[in-house]
């Protein structure tokens, strides 16, 4: 565990995805090895304080599904705007696993406490798209009376569209303690982040407070 820790164990428009294709399916391949760990991974992520920048690496996106799904519903119940941008989900597949938990997407969305954006568009349009809505949804948040801003989006998008120079900038410009009310679980597909160099590897861990997910070669899926 490093803190910088290391806990382990579709704004925009929607973004439709080709669950078809080889890629899309590496990523939602289940294992149920890693089973065991993502209720201790949400334990984790509900632990964060406000003003933490935090990582995330999951194993596969069945299991990213049902962290972000209990993690927003807890951040809904505890007042708090929740802020999810995708990456390999639509925004009709969030939604379904969002509403399975309890959550009155319709009314949270309308009333402002639920947020979904395209990843796509919200980093590789403007790199920083996501950082300012994240701004403007923490004064909104003090305006409101809300506890504060959670945030949980997939950096995904990045590896995409190949622009890993770009995302190692972006981590590096955001501090790991912000001064506002405001957490951010950057999240990482293992998968994505395995395809990095070492030194990258490095690099990014160093830009976060607190890493949280798996990191044993047993608790990846198969290629």
């Amino acid at each position: 565990m490093i803190n910088n820790e290391y806990k382990g164990n579709d704004i925009i428009g929607g973004a439709s995805v080709n669950t078809t294709s080889t890629h899309q399916k590496h990523l939602n391949r289940n294992d149920n090895n890693t089973s065991s760990s993502i209720s201790s991974i949400i334990e984790d992520i509900l632990q964060s304080n406000f003003q933490e920048h935090n990582l995330l690496i999951y194993p596969h996106l069945p299991s990213f599904r049902q962290i972000y799904s209990v993690c927003i519903k807890q951040a809904l119940d505890n007042n708090e705007i929740a802020f999810i941008a995708t990456t390999y989900d639509s925004f009709d597949r969030i939604e379904d696993v969002l509403k399975s938990k309890g959550i009155s997407v319709d009314n949270e969305k309308k009333d402002g406490n639920l947020i979904i954006v395209d990843a796509l568009r919200a980093y590789q349009i403007d790199t920083y798209g996501a950082v300012k809505l994240g701004k403007s949804l923490v004064m909104r948040a003090a305006r409101d009376g809300k506890t504060g801003v959670f945030a949980i989006p997939d950096m995904g998008s990045f590896f995409l569209s190949e622009r890993i120079d770009t995302l190692l900038e972006y981590e590096r410009s955001i501090p790991i303690k912000m001064d506002f009310k405001f957490i951010a679980i950057c999240s990482y597909h293992r998968g994505n982040f395995d395809t990095l160099t070492e030194q990258q590897q490095k690099e990014l861990l160093l830009c976060h407070n607190t890493v949280i997910g798996v990191k044993d070669e047993s608790d990846a899926f198969e290629p």
